[in-house]
């Protein structure tokens, strides 16, 4: 299986890389904002985009819709974490 990430969080992108290769997922491309995930998808075709949803810039809701009007059979999950008081 091949996936793509984005997340702005570096050391998020990077542990999930770890672990997924742990488990024989091949992570073929990362970015920090929804522009590179979509551009990502557009390259790569992967089999999952792993989109964080809050990104500086364009977010990972604006990147799943471009993803999906391209490729309406594109999967998609969405991966985030919201500070609470």
């Amino acid at each position: 299986m091949r996936i793509i990430i984005a997340d702005d969080d570096r050391l998020v992108c990077d542990s999930l890389k770890i672990i997924l290769g742990a488990q024989g997922i091949e992570v073929c491309g990362v970015g920090a904002d929804g522009d590179q995930a979509a551009r990502l998808y557009e390259q790569e075709r992967p089999d999952v985009a792993l989109l964080d949803i809050q990104m500086p810039g364009r977010d990972g809701l604006w990147a799943a819709e471009q993803i999906l009007s391209e490729d309406p059979a594109a999967r998609v999950v969405f991966l985030t974490t919201f500070s609470d008081d």
